[in-house]
């Protein structure tokens, strides 16, 4: 009864979907909850399972109901208030409360995550604590950091990805996520459940060892299993695995749940880049000293459709590709796996990037938005990920993610993309792709960058798309004209290389202060960009999705 008095009282303080006690200067310029709202385009994901046998069926139906509990867990992870604000929005009917409570499902949580983390319903700190909920809310980072250089033999549970932070007595306490979340037993039971329908053996022997691996927080032998999975219409990925939320360390991983049928035809297209793998690696464009033997054995790329999200990927923004593992141990054995994500892909260009490249590009820049050039950058930039170190250069136990921890996501995403355009220049010079294919490739990246910048500044995507895009404005390679956005077409790659040189070296370096550089001075947006971005107006930032599988489930 006090958290409904609580909101019915909070609701007296919203006007126009702002909060009147918050004075930022760019928070009163927030637009209403509704025209929010608005900002995510309704879809619905649906998949053909009629290809499946009945017990491929049965498996995918269990794997989502897994999928739900981790997505549980996520709600646990992202705000201490997240799940208190959700359920007492829900037990109110009125138009006010039901249109908060839409915000807080797509965001899972009070936090505008599109609008630099800005709390929009409830009490507490005003933007989205860099923490997260993976640390106590009042603890400092000199706190965390001194408690370990009094305990160094409590270092490792302290920095592990696999963690909660507690305070005790007033005293800061580890505690490994299968003690800490009690849905991690249910996500186990579902997997071993799945298991015992599964047709194809390593698919198998993969959810038996998640199921292992999801109650020890140890999971080497499941990535590397996952990485041998062959043959199998079906896929999953469940677990902790994003480093995201955690802005504080970038040392916590976030649950989630992706559940995908694999679509055979697009996976054939992707034979040229796995071919490619490793020549992309040896000519990176940095010293070579760098440059590693291989990219990894065992690369798997292939083309899926979603049947599910749940957690950390569905929380805003909705991914349209991943590369995983993240642990550099597999990738240095395995490789890694690419998956494009077609239905997202495709709905994504349709409802967002095309209608945004309308509105930017002169007339005879259109022909070249394609959606084939924007599912291949896609492809590509989950291929870069896997290409330059994992591991600082001269210290193989030193990851470069935690060297360069909060600053690592950005970082990453930015190489990635960037090495990404790089390497159409290789594809270019051996004949795989065509002048006109180049230039729409070209086309198309400059207009994802303001699909990306447009998911809030604050998260790694868009930090690092807006990083790309001040770079080669600072080059002159990208400019505004007359309300336009012109491209030179002739020398962009120059700039690609150079910043792709940038990047790759501070990774290898593992050099926190450079990293801290980069993003400093080309990670804020400018008046002019925010000029251009406004042009996007009643255009979708990105979707909302639901998923009919759930439909199906009882």
């Amino acid at each position: 009864m006090r958290s409904v008095i609580f909101i019915l009282a909070l609701l007296m303080t919203i006007s126009c979907g702002k909060m009147e006690e918050i004075k930022d200067e760019n928070v009163e310029q927030l637009p209403s909850i509704e025209e929010r709202i608005e900002e995510f385009a309704p879809v619905t994901i649906s998949v053909d399972l009629s290809g499946l046998t009945e017990k491929e069926r049965k498996v995918v139906e269990l794997l989502v109901e897994a999928g739900k509990f981790a997505d549980s867990i996520f709600w646990k992870q992202t705000a201490p208030d997240a799940i208190s604000i959700r359920d007492s929005l829900a037990k109110l009917d009125t138009d006010e409360a039901k249109k908060l409570l839409k915000l807080v499902r797509i965001h899972y949580g009070p936090y505008d995550l599109i609008y630099d983390g800005i709390r929009f319903v409830g009490n507490g700190p005003k933007k989205k604590p860099d923490g997260a909920n993976f640390y106590p809310l009042d603890m400092t980072k000199d706190e965390f950091n001194s408690y370990i250089a009094n305990n160094p033999s409590e270092k490792e549970l302290f920095e592990s990805q696999y963690t909660v932070i507690l305070r005790e007595n007033g005293k800061l306490k580890p505690m490994l996520y299968h003690q800490f979340y009690p849905e991690v037993e249910q996500i186990a039971r579902k997997l071993e459940e799945a298991a015992n329908y599964c047709e194809n053996e390593s698919l198998k022997k993969f959810l038996l060892l998640r199921a292992k691996a999801l109650r020890t927080d140890d999971y080497f032998e499941s990535d590397m299993a996952w990485m041998d999975i062959r043959n199998s219409k079906i896929d999953v990925v469940i677990g902790p695995i994003e480093n995201y939320e955690d802005k504080l360390f970038n040392y916590k991983t976030a649950y989630e749940a992706i559940v995908m049928i694999k679509d055979e035809e697009g996976t054939k297209e992707l034979e040229m880049f796995e071919d490619n793998l490793d020549y992309f690696e040896h000519n990176l464009p940095y010293d070579k000293k760098y440059i590693r033997k291989s990219a990894g054995k065992g690369n798997v790329l292939q083309v899926v459709n979603v049947v599910y999200f749940g957690g950390d990927c569905q929380a805003g923004t909705k991914t349209i590709a991943n590369s995983l593992p993240n642990d550099p141990k597999v990738h240095e054995l395995k490789g890694g796996k690419k998956s494009m994500f077609k239905n997202m892909m495709e709905a994504k260009f349709e409802k967002i990037l095309k209608p945004m490249a309308e509105r930017i590009f002169s007339t005879e820049l259109l022909p070249f938005i394609d959606k084939k050039a924007f599912t291949s950058f896609v492809t590509l930039h989950e291929v870069s990920h896997t290409l330059g170190r994992g591991f600082v250069y001269g210290n193989d136990t030193l990851p470069v993610r935690k060297a360069l921890k909060e600053r690592y996501s950005a970082i990453e995403e930015c190489k990635a993309d960037v090495v990404g355009m790089y390497n159409y220049k290789h594809l270019y010079e051996k004949k795989l792709i065509s002048d006109d294919f180049l230039k729409k490739a070209k086309v198309t990246y400059v207009a994802g960058l303001f699909r990306s910048i447009r998911f809030g500044v604050e998260k790694a995507h868009g930090k690092a798309n807006l990083v790309q895009l001040n770079f080669l404005r600072e080059k002159g390679l990208i400019k505004y004209q007359n309300g336009k956005v012109v491209i030179d077409e002739i020398n962009l790659m120059s700039g690609i290389e150079e910043l792709a040189r940038l990047v790759l070296t501070i990774q290898a370096e593992g050099d926190y202060q450079k990293a801290g550089e980069l993003l400093d001075k080309y990670g804020k947006m400018d008046t002019e960009t925010k000029q251009i971005i406004e042009k996007f107006k009643n255009i979708p930032r990105d979707i909302d999705t639901e998923y009919s599988i759930l439909n199906l489930l009882p």
